[in-house]
């Protein structure tokens, strides 16, 4: 059983390291996962969970289980941000969070975060599901994506 895993395992290294290198820092894929991990959870943290799950439907199986980390079931999305700073707070909140104290990247977190979502819309969203995550996204938000 223990093979079964291996394919999944494969495929999130090389996506990870693919992402880093996108990211401009390929010798860091573990601040990569990091801030991955936190701008998935602040996309499902702002989205319906009915369109989450179609969302994380279309994920390989190692970010589905980043995505499903710690999530709470909400009748409503808890997070509440109307436009790219306060994704971009959002996700550097759910950073620390996860324990990330010393994010040194000079990016801009919104820049970063244009950049994860741009390289999960091209790997895994269908042109369909992308506009549907879209339209659950405030309007000072959606030229993130």
């Amino acid at each position: 059983m223990i093979h079964y895993f291996d394919k999944y395992v494969a495929e999130a290294n090389t996506y990870i390291k693919d992402l880093a290198v996108e990211l401009g820092h390929p010798e860091d894929t573990q601040q990569t996962i990091r801030l991955l991990r936190a701008t998935l959870h602040t996309l499902r943290d702002r989205m319906s969970v009915s369109e989450s799950l179609d969302l994380l439907s279309q994920l390989p199986m190692m970010l589905k289980g980043l995505f499903v980390e710690q999530w709470t079931y909400h009748e409503r999305p808890p997070l509440h941000f109307e436009d790219i700073e306060g994704f971009a707070e959002a996700v550097k909140n759910e950073q620390a969070r996860l324990g990330e104290q010393n994010f040194d990247w000079e990016e801009p977190t919104g820049d970063l975060i244009k950049i994860i979502l741009s390289s999960l819309k091209e790997h895994y969203l269908t042109d369909g599901q992308a506009i549907h995550v879209l339209e659950q996204m405030p309007e000072g938000v959606r030229e993130l994506f």
